[in-house]
């Protein structure tokens, strides 16, 4: 559902709001079969607990937000990921459910690449030479982050893949990186070379290192010689969105110092950032309402201290213990784990994605790949 974008392909499911349904109804079976299987509910100490209290923090925020109804209906969708969150952390219980979930994303993730192909030779473009697709992927940066996210994790599957199944893994990869490309999306392409270089550096086989670092430099010859947007990586000082993003960072900055316990609201710095913006930045478009293009900014302008140790803390706790799991028999899942959580950070330095699926879903998956790990420890023991 979340890559297919299937509410926005055909409207009229809309109105049954299809994420939320399968979301509740999913959680509801879970409750109900947990008792029939004698298994207790899964709650990651303190993934899990720090999750639910940044959710809460979005709720009481909502009630002290600039715009109200704006921060309602994203703590809403927010919830969306939460119920998701809990769903697999209580489902995704053995190594091989494991790999099945990481191969629903990475076919998931063909939708938008596919999708984004299309458009781009159709002629729909963004800005007059981006390719996109639809729903949150009609944003270029959104786009080309989301599939970013998804290269090590296909990565990871080929490592632990036979030959035949490694060679469709790397075609998807391909397919991957072309729509990254297409999208023209400079933070999303420094993402992808993060990631890239990161799997290239932990490859054992000469071999496949050195053509992950073929790939790397090809990736950034390619960016270098075929880029077609206006605005590419050449005197990035005087560039318009350059310009834009440092706007909004200063922006958000100044909404975290009036705001600094609950911040301005869920979603809202977009409201906001018109009282805020500097007056050396209303120029080039900085006027406009802008989000704020850092996510840990982002957090802080919208949640406030409170939101921010949440998330920092969920976000450097999931870093520690998927380190930790690279050791045992799911190793190289969690390697790519670990780097799809990397090039979210990167991403996030120029982008606000906070309310985005891929953090949560590789939080939720790093806590059940830790659950997996005590599990088959316990019955070793045994």
């Amino acid at each position: 559902m979340l890559y297919s974008s299937i509410a926005i392909v055909l409207p009229q499911l809309n109105a049954l709001r299809p994420v939320l349904l399968v979301a509740v109804g999913a959680l509801v079976m879970l409750v109900v079969e947990l008792p029939q299987t004698g298994q207790a509910f899964r709650f990651a100490w303190p993934q899990t607990l720090l999750l639910i209290a940044f959710l809460g923090v979005a709720v009481v925020s909502t009630f002290t937000a600039i715009y109200m109804r704006l921060a309602f209906n994203t703590t809403m969708d927010f919830s969306k990921i939460v119920l998701i969150y809990l769903v697999i952390e209580n489902t995704v219980t053995t190594e091989s459910r494991l790999r099945k979930i990481l191969w629903t994303l990475v076919i998931g993730g063909l939708f938008p690449a596919i999708g984004t192909i299309h458009h781009y030779l159709s002629g729909i473009l963004i800005d007059g030479s981006r390719g996109s697709w639809v729903g949150v992927f009609k944003n270029p940066n959104e786009d080309a982050y989301c599939l970013a996210v998804l290269v090590p994790l296909a990565v990871a599957l080929g490592a632990k893949s036979r030959r035949p199944v490694r060679l469709v893994i790397w075609g998807i990869i391909g397919i991957y990186l072309v729509g990254i490309f297409l999208t023209f999306s400079r933070g999303g392409m420094i993402g992808l070379v993060a990631g890239l270089g990161l799997v290239g550096w932990r490859q054992r086989s000469f071999l496949i290192r050195m053509a992950m670092i073929g790939g790397l430099v090809g990736t950034l010859l390619a960016a270098a010689t075929f880029w077609t947007r206006s605005q590419g990586f050449n005197d990035v000082s005087q560039d318009t969105t350059v310009r834009q993003r440092l706007a909004t960072v200063t922006a958000g900055a100044l909404m975290f110092l009036d705001h600094p316990v609950l911040g301005v609201g869920p979603a809202c710095s977009i409201v906001a950032y018109p009282l805020y913006v500097p007056e050396q930045f209303l120029d080039c478009g900085c006027q406009n309402q802008l989000v704020i293009h850092n996510s840990f900014v982002q957090v802080l302008a919208e949640l406030g201290l409170l939101g921010f140790v949440c998330f920092m803390g969920l976000l450097g706790t999931s870093l520690l213990d998927v380190r930790k799991l690279q050791s045992g028999p799911i190793g190289p899942y969690a390697s790519g784990l670990e780097i799809s959580l990397w090039v979210v950070v990167v991403c996030s330095l120029s982008g606000g994605f906070i309310y985005t699926w891929s953090p949560y879903l590789l939080f939720a998956l790093i806590v059940a790949a830790k659950h997996i790990t005590q599990s088959n420890a316990l019955e070793t023991q045994a």
